[in-house]
């Protein structure tokens, strides 16, 4: 609770008694796939590779680990969601909501 209070520059107070507990939640998930510091820590790993570094940035820098794990549920996400959109079901909701 304190790491997101901070991240978000507003009192531990403020978070408990004003955001509503599922913004809470996004929050959380946001900073479990964007880890405080990734940037820094992706283009210091960039910086390595042009220098000759052979290991994995997310084995060398732990908040990369996150970033990578949300990247591949994205892809994995987005791929399910155009499966979706061509069955048959897929034509049949769309159609429903008349969003084709």
């Amino acid at each position: 609770m304190y790491e997101i209070a901070y991240n978000l520059r507003m009192p531990v107070y403020v978070l408990e008694n004003e955001m509503p507990a599922d913004e809470l939640r996004m929050w959380q998930k946001y900073f479990d796939a964007r880890p405080v510091g990734w940037r820094e820590d992706n283009r210091t790993a960039k910086l390595m590779a042009i220098q000759g570094m052979k290991q994995k940035a997310s084995d060398i820098f732990p908040s990369l680990k996150g970033v990578e794990a949300y990247e591949e549920s994205k892809s994995d996400r987005e791929v399910m969601n155009q499966s979706l959109k061509g069955s048959v079901f897929g034509m049949k909701l769309a159609a429903a909501l008349g969003t084709k």
